[in-house]
């Protein structure tokens, strides 16, 4: 900071103090880069470079600590992204209080993710398929845990993941790509998978993807994906649960590599086809699945047993 030359006579200094004192009370609720607003007990949002997302804080909080993320399904119309992760945010964070855990819950943008279902529908084009505008959906969410990490100045540490309809898909291709950054995942009524066949081509299998995706502001990025077979294997040795409701039965559009066309039979074969694929290796598969009675496609139908899984020991 320059210093005041000592011949001025009005303090002008002192104006400048009281006005950097006022303003240090009165930081914006939303702020780019590493800041991050945690509340004690309560829900706050936060703004990245790429993007909006929400932290809950427990009241009790130290290294030990459980980090859940949440990642929130397709919006409604009526709603934004941000709008539907505050959704997710405030149904989950009664029971994050409880447990202890801190929820970090992204807000998948439509400019930036294709969060939307509309224009841009499938997984090979946005979060669901972990595709970015600018960032792949996967990085972000790495990256807004490193600032948590970094701004609690804890470890890394492996953390819970869950996801609900088009999050579901995204948690069960961020599974298979970082299956070492996760300890516990839960699946809800997701409608495609990445199937463990590489015949058939990312996001819907292990075989490799080169093509060209195509946003909302017409801009274009070349993709070239060559999956890896070692962590679809790591990923059968995580703790994971699927989760559909029974009644979940609407017809679904055919898919590359989908065995099935509800999600719940869908959901099914995905487990049983992650069986097959670690047996074949010599594993055992860590991956179970869930059929809820008197449930269909709700996320809220579906909450207490989705949490009941990520509590399983």
């Amino acid at each position: 900071m320059r210093r005041l030359k000592s011949s001025l006579s009005f303090p002008y200094w002192l104006i400048g103090l009281l006005l950097i004192v006022l303003l240090s009370g009165c930081r914006p609720e939303t702020s780019p880069g590493p800041y991050l607003n945690l509340n004690s007990g309560g829900i706050t949002k936060n703004l990245d470079t790429y993007g909006t997302y929400y932290l809950y804080t427990p009241t009790s909080l130290d290294d030990t600590t459980h980090i859940l993320v949440v990642i929130h399904g397709t919006p409604a119309k009526e709603l934004t992204a941000g709008e539907t992760a505050l959704y997710y945010a405030e149904y989950w964070a009664p029971f994050a209080e409880e447990r202890g855990w801190l929820l970090l819950i992204p807000a998948f943008n439509q400019a930036d993710f294709s969060s939307r279902k509309g224009e841009i529908t499938d997984a090979l084009t946005g979060y669901r398929g972990l595709f970015g505008r600018e960032i792949d959906a996967d990085e972000w969410v790495l990256r807004l845990l490193g600032l948590v990490w970094q701004a609690l100045d804890w470890e890394e540490a492996p953390f819970l993941i869950y996801g609900h309809s088009a999050g579901g898909q995204y948690v069960s291709r961020f599974l298979v790509t970082h299956p070492d950054q996760v300890e516990r995942a839960v699946i809800s009524a997701a409608v495609t998978y990445p199937q463990p066949n590489p015949a058939v081509a990312w996001p819907y299998g292990m075989g490799a993807l080169s093509t060209e995706i195509e946003w909302e502001d017409g801009t274009t990025a070349q993709v070239d994906i060559q999956p890896e077979k070692e962590t679809w294997l790591d990923a059968t040795q995580i703790p994971v649960t699927v989760i559909v409701g029974l009644n979940d039965l609407e017809p679904q559009l055919s898919r590359p590599g989908q065995d099935g066309r509800v999600r719940l039979a869908i959901g099914e074969n995905w487990v049983k086809a992650m069986g097959e694929f670690a047996a074949e290796n010599g594993l055992e598969s860590q991956i179970e699945f869930e059929a809820i009675p008197g449930k269909g496609h709700s996320m809220l139908g579906l909450l207490p047993f989705c949490q009941a899984a990520l509590t399983r020991e």
